[in-house]
């Protein structure tokens, strides 16, 4: 059903699983769910599971924690990362025609469980911020001396040319007279 082999962690067994709503937890380390090394604080899951005939609802919370570096300075900082997903499970694949094809599996008649640790791991890849920053306030590195602007003030002009778009300003003065 999933492409990566995970270990057992975050099964659900069906066989005896009642019409109604149920709750789960589950804990791991991100090792155990292939996360790369950038998610060091333990993986936490909650789970709300709705059944109801051949149809089962899951709607998942997801928590850990990680070191990144920062796109503006540099830096190593730690972030905590939530995310939630929800995924719809149906033994018909005509039912499931009705849900959006990113939320919905149709189950095996002969499955007994249903695996949620690749869809945990994929949520919490997508979780991390595309611009990395260590503060929405960071201050960055300055470009001409490379000091960090938010540890130390450097005596560097901001307003002074950088001579590598000068032929680009003279090609847009020139285009704009002709």
């Amino acid at each position: 059903m999933h492409e990566k082999n995970l270990p057992a962690l975050m099964r659900i067994q069906l066989a005896s699983l009642s019409d109604g709503t149920h709750a789960y937890r589950f804990d791991a380390v991100p090792s155990d769910l292939s996360l790369p090394e950038q998610f060091r604080a333990p993986v936490t899951v909650d789970v709300a599971l709705e059944k109801s005939g051949s149809q089962i609802v899951v709607r998942a919370a997801v928590r850990c924690g990680g070191s990144f570096v920062c796109d503006r300075c540099l830096r190593e900082f730690a972030q905590d990362l939530s995310a939630s997903y929800h995924m719809v499970y149906v033994r018909e694949a005509a039912e499931a025609e009705r849900f959006d094809p990113a939320e919905v599996q149709v189950l095996s008649p002969a499955l007994a469980a249903i695996d949620l640790a690749e869809d945990v791991r994929q949520t919490l890849l997508l979780s991390v911020p595309l611009k990395l920053l260590c503060a929405e306030e960071c201050r960055g590195l300055c470009p001409t001396c490379g000091a960090n602007r938010n540890a130390a003030r450097c005596d560097c002009r901001e307003d002074e040319p950088d001579s590598r778009w000068e032929q680009l300003k003279n090609w847009k003065s020139d285009s704009l007279r002709h």
